[in-house]
């Protein structure tokens, strides 16, 4: 790519991983997004912003693409010079969708690059050459499905389950859905509950009581909303043996549906999902979203984060909420100062335990050394005892049994000056930076934080 002007090229960095993607190694969304920062720093773009689609097929409508309708709504606003991504099947499999956007493109005269493939859209040979790949990509696809589609269905049609991870109640025993009968009381008292009380939470606090169980407030949901337990599976009546009369299990989803009660409030992308920990119980803290009206009738959010054990069933005192915005501030304030001062406590407790190598080979020779100098008679038994005491004690001195702490991760953070873009990242790109360097933030009852970083 060369440069027509001195002015850097105003970049976005477009990420997009399917959910059976994520496993696979180099389509991590941390490993693409890696490989872009660092082909814009080489080509010295100006990265103006990072666009995740995290859990989306390139073959869904390109309307399912949230990340990429904020990307072409910012290329209509003529933010954006230029668009990368790792490769063309990270941008589209399908022909029609991929001509929609690229005329949205050339009318604001912006580009796009894989930095893995060379493509070239200026020339009929280089257009055609991109229109038989996604041919291809999209014939692949096509294909794929097809025959993950043709395998469940021959398995359904044989009456056998085609997921392990059944819900509570019901286990796969050779391939076929059956009862479990530890578990199953769990289901049908959670069902007789909110049959009865018409109350989610109350239900799941119900199992606690009950069965000593913690189920999460969308596990509850799901659960109630599977008709499995009235023996359909995949649309197949009388698939596998009911938990709850289908009848019941009908009229809960007419309440359900009346209460309008969701799992989650919001479709909000949390930034510290999975990292907060109530200090009191231990416990993970989850994501709440409100809704609000600020000054001005502008709409947004207040989201915080407060312990599940408390809200969910009282078994936490804990009744405190952190807010997000706060504790995001406070780490772009402190967490260099942090960072800093967790790698001088660790150099500083790693010298204290460092221990001379000590070379357990040469001591052995030593000792039949002395052996053989004791048996010529060449020295008496004081002698041979003093040294054989000295050298069994070197011997004897273990190693440090603790692996030294890799800091390695920490110190490329403190030299990469990502938080000079970090304005222009997206709720989930902030999420992947701050779960690349922070294994938990410990929230006290008094809102205190504890930053445990990534080893």
């Amino acid at each position: 790519m060369q440069k027509i002007t001195d002015t850097p090229f105003r970049t976005a960095l477009y990420i997009r991983v399917s959910t059976d993607e994520q496993a696979l190694h180099g389509l991590s969304l941390e490993a693409q997004q890696a490989a872009l920062e660092e082909w814009a720093r080489k080509n010295e773009c100006k990265i103006v912003g990072t666009y995740i689609d995290s859990g989306k097929t390139a073959r869904k409508s390109i309307k399912s693409r949230t990340e990429l309708q904020r990307l072409l709504t910012d290329v209509e606003a003529d933010k954006i010079d230029l668009i990368i991504f790792t490769k063309l099947d990270r941008w589209f499999r399908n022909i029609k969708d991929y001509y929609k956007v690229q005329e949205i493109l050339e009318s604001h005269g912006t580009n796009w690059k894989t930095i893995f493939e060379n493509y070239d859209t200026t020339t009929a040979n280089g257009r055609l050459h991109i229109n038989i790949m996604l041919s291809i990509a999209q014939d692949e696809a096509d294909r794929t499905s097809e025959r993950i589609k043709a395998v469940f269905a021959n398995k359904i049609a044989k009456g056998e389950g085609t997921c392990p991870n059944l819900p509570i109640g019901y286990k796969l025993v050779n391939s076929r859905i059956v009862i479990d009968e530890e578990r199953a009381p769990i289901a049908v008292d959670l069902f007789e509950h909110y049959y009865t009380h018409h109350s989610q939470r109350a239900a799941g606090k119900a199992m606690v009581d009950a069965h000593d169980i913690h189920l999460h407030p969308y596990t509850v949901k799901r659960m109630l909303t599977n008709p499995i337990y009235k023996g359909v599976y995949h649309g197949i009546e009388n698939f596998c043996e009911p938990l709850v009369d289908a009848a019941r299990f009908n009229e809960i989803q007419r309440i359900i549906k009346d209460k309008n009660i969701k799992a989650y409030p919001t479709n909000y992308d949390f930034i510290f999902s999975g990292l907060f920990v109530c200090g009191t119980c231990g416990h993970k803290m989850a994501g709440n979203a409100q809704k609000r009206i600020y000054s001005g009738g502008k709409p947004g959010y207040y989201v915080c984060y407060r312990c599940n054990c408390h809200f969910s069933n009282g078994t936490c005192p804990n009744s405190r909420a952190v807010g997000e915005k706060k504790v995001e501030e406070y780490l772009l304030q402190n967490i260099m100062s942090e960072i800093d001062d967790y790698i001088y406590k660790v150099d500083c407790e790693q010298k204290k335990i460092q221990k001379p190598k000590i070379n357990k080979a040469e001591i052995r020779r030593k000792l039949e050394r002395l052996k053989e100098l004791y048996v010529n008679d060449l020295i008496d038994i004081e002698m041979y005892k003093k040294d054989y005491e000295e050298l069994n004690a070197k011997l004897s001195i273990s190693e440090p049994a603790e692996k030294p702490v890799d800091l390695t991760p920490l110190k490329k953070f403190l030299e990469s000056g990502i938080l000079e873009t970090y304005h222009t990242m997206n709720n989930e790109a902030k999420r992947i930076m701050w779960r690349g360097i922070i294994n938990r933030l410990i929230i006290s009852a008094d809102n205190k934080i504890t930053i445990e970083f990534t080893n």
